[in-house]
């Protein structure tokens, strides 16, 4: 019973695969380049918010004090997962949110250097 059952499940494997087509998919080809496209400039927009916070000269300052280069420290930003890249770059955003509330400079360059160490860790964590 098994073996004709089994011979029927494969039969039915190779003569029905023939029933689908090539152009049969779940997301269209316009759907799924959108998307793509989208995802891409998410992550060129979320690179540009850490790029511009890095580019500060509080940025420098904080990573002078830390031992970090700065160019080390952005090409790493690129090789961040999109999940953890736009964690960043919404803290990234937080920076330049609203200067006029009356952001402590002490806390905005604590801000700036808890962005240059995450990136470092995130990075030392990928490739481990």
């Amino acid at each position: 019973m098994r073996k004709s059952v089994a011979v029927l499940a494969v039969a039915t494997a190779i003569f029905g695969a023939g029933a689908v087509l090539a152009d049969d998919h779940l997301v269209s080809r316009e759907e799924a380049t959108e998307r793509l496209d989208a995802a891409t400039g998410a992550r060129e927009s979320d690179l540009g918010a850490i790029d511009r916070a890095l580019g500060s000269a509080q940025a420098r300052t904080a990573a002078d004090r830390l031992g970090a280069n700065l160019v080390t420290v952005r090409a790493a930003a690129t090789t961040l997962s999109d999940g953890e890249l736009r964690g960043l770059a919404e803290r990234a955003r937080a920076l330049d949110a609203d200067p006029a509330a009356g952001m402590d400079p002490d806390i905005r360059e604590l801000l700036i250097i808890f962005l240059i160490v995450a990136i470092v860790i995130l990075v030392l964590k990928a490739v481990d």
